[in-house]
């Protein structure tokens, strides 16, 4: 199963702003691997990434 990293960028008008920044792939011999494909660097950030099931993406009509 994959699920999505993300950290919690901002807040605006009390709803948050989440960003993914990699993937979790749980493999079926019980062991878990990380990708990173951005490591955010803000003043604002912790250090906490937040593990979500992955969802699909829903692309906006124009």
């Amino acid at each position: 199963m994959i699920y999505d990293l993300l950290w919690k960028r901002s807040e605006n008008k009390g709803k948050t702003i989440w960003e993914n920044v990699g993937v979790l792939i749980d493999k079926e011999d019980g062991k878990k691997s990380i990708k990173l494909d951005l490591i955010p660097v803000s003043k604002d950030w912790d250090g906490w990434l937040v593990v979500s099931e992955r969802r699909e993406k829903v692309e906006e009509p124009f």
